[in-house]
């Protein structure tokens, strides 16, 4: 055997011991969205103004009905996907949460779904940062 045909044959036989396998072509990550956030000392500003603004507390019933922020909605987590059309597109959105950061899921979901981004926002701290900076007085309870 020729060294040409022994090399072939060591080849084909490395080939069917290791096959090597085509990956396709790693998809790069899509641009994360820009999600608008809102301080506390923003949001009252713009409360107290009287500015066209819909605040929706994400919380659990009872947690919105032990004290909320003045004007909020109650519209849980979880029933968002189903109660899209009651946001209103026309209005800034503002999502609370606890801490923040579900809120900034749900800002992105709902510029996903065709809000206009500049017109969405997360609360910065959620609920926790309300209170710590206007205190638990500044609460509405239902």
């Amino acid at each position: 055997m020729r060294i040409f045909d022994k090399l072939l044959a060591v080849q084909a036989k490395d080939e069917a011991a290791n096959p090597i396998t085509l990956t396709p072509p790693a998809q790069s990550e899509p641009e994360p969205l820009p999600i608008n956030e809102i301080s506390p000392q923003a949001l009252k500003t713009r409360l107290d103004k009287g500015d066209n603004i819909l605040v929706i507390d994400m919380r659990q019933g009872w947690e919105y009905q032990s004290g909320h922020i003045p004007g909020a909605k109650q519209m849980f987590v979880q029933d968002i996907p189903r109660r899209l059309n009651e946001l209103p597109q026309e209005v800034d959105l503002i999502f609370q949460c606890w801490h923040g950061y579900t809120s900034l899921e749900v800002s992105a979901f709902v510029i996903e779904q065709g809000w206009p981004a500049d017109r969405v926002a997360s609360l910065s701290g959620g609920m926790a940062g309300w209170v710590q900076v206007h205190g638990p007085s500044s609460l509405v309870k239902d």
